[in-house]
């Protein structure tokens, strides 16, 4: 294998450079491949109806320019910001809320957090409540502009631009990671390209092949050696703290606002700096009902501090919800964790 190695990353670090020399036009079906998901984190501060339309508004954009994305093929998101530029309550009777907002989309890469493209518009709204004067703004955004055409169009453009120049570059990453015996990160960097330029894909799947498998690390050796049943206790708990490998996590609070189920967690790595990402979040409640959301929450530990993180349910049926049997909570590399009977405080 050590022999194979070095021959082989000789080759791919060779046939990208030739390759896109010879085509730096990408193909149009790599160009059919790039899938786009709508996602506001939950640090965007908006609520209820308006949260809902900008979410209606942004999947428009995409629908309209052929991007959509089944949520599992989700390598790259669109992502909304929103500040505030004006707020006023108008001196008439009854008196309104006027908001003036700037508002940008951008498109991202959903794990590296490379972004592709930018772009954004002022609206501006005026109604009885803060929240309706958001969302008539909100309604300000024509997902058939053409300023939206052009911006995911170039998105498209740099996103197949970035993978078919620097390819090379990837490869060279895992292979300086692979000669610090850290296979594990260099197959993670590879498996993390889109299929979205054919050959760079390819190849990167190829030289993943290679490296692997990967040695096992020591916590989860200690696991496989026990019964099945120690396995699972790791990953369902009673009460509100767990731990999932080196990660704790402790639920401060599960709260109904009115129209959610707000989540408050705090994640604590205790043993290195670290970047965890939760993926998605599933309950059930005491009548076996199911709710579950893709969230996408991402955090860069710092060893011993903790860090907090929330996250809301939101379902037409939600109100109904006063008791937890599952929470089950999905993160990325690090697997799932369950903990059990939680009320809900209303």
């Amino acid at each position: 294998m050590q022999k194979k190695l070095p021959v082989l990353l000789i080759i791919v670090l060779i046939i990208p450079l030739w390759a896109f020399a010879q085509n730096p036009q990408p193909r149009m079906d790599d160009r059919d491949r790039i899938a786009i998901m709508p996602l506001i984190d939950e640090q965007v501060e908006i609520s209820g109806q308006a949260r809902n339309l900008l979410q209606a508004r942004m999947s428009n954009i995409i629908n309209l320019n052929g991007l959509a994305a089944r949520e599992e093929a989700s390598y790259f998101v669109m992502v909304p910001q929103i500040s505030v530029v004006s707020e006023d309550i108008t001196p008439t009777a009854p008196p309104m809320h006027a908001v003036t907002l700037y508002i940008s989309f951008s498109i991202i890469d959903n794990y590296t957090g490379t972004v592709f493209g930018e772009t954004g518009m002022e609206v501006r709204g005026v109604d009885q409540s803060r929240e309706r004067a958001f969302t008539h703004a909100i309604r300000g955004i024509n997902p058939r502009s053409g300023q939206y055409r052009v911006f995911m169009e170039r998105a498209k453009d740099r996103i197949l631009s970035f993978y078919n120049t620097q390819c090379d570059l990837v490869i060279a990453a895992a292979q300086s990671l692979v000669e610090q015996d850290r296979k594990r990160e260099a197959i993670e960097i590879l498996t993390s390209v889109p299929p979205v330029s054919r050959e760079c894909y390819d190849l990167c799947m190829a030289l993943a092949g290679e490296i692997g498998p990967v040695p096992v690390p020591e916590p989860e050796m200690a696991r496989e050696s026990q019964p099945e049943a120690d396995t699972e206790q790791e990953t369902r708990v009673k009460g509100m703290k767990g731990r999932l490998r080196n990660l704790e996590v402790e639920i401060l609070q599960v709260e109904f606002t009115g129209n959610n189920i707000d989540v408050s967690l705090l994640l604590t790595n205790n043993t290195e700096n670290t970047s965890i990402m939760l993926r998605s979040a599933r309950f059930i409640d005491r009548r076996g009902n199911e709710f579950d959301r893709r969230l996408y929450i991402s955090a860069d530990l710092v060893r011993g501090v903790p860090t907090r993180r929330d996250f809301s349910f939101s379902d037409p049926n939600i109100d109904l919800v006063d008791f937890m049997r599952m929470l089950e909570l999905n993160f990325s590399r690090e697997g799932t964790l369950m903990f059990e009977n939680i009320e809900v405080k209303r």
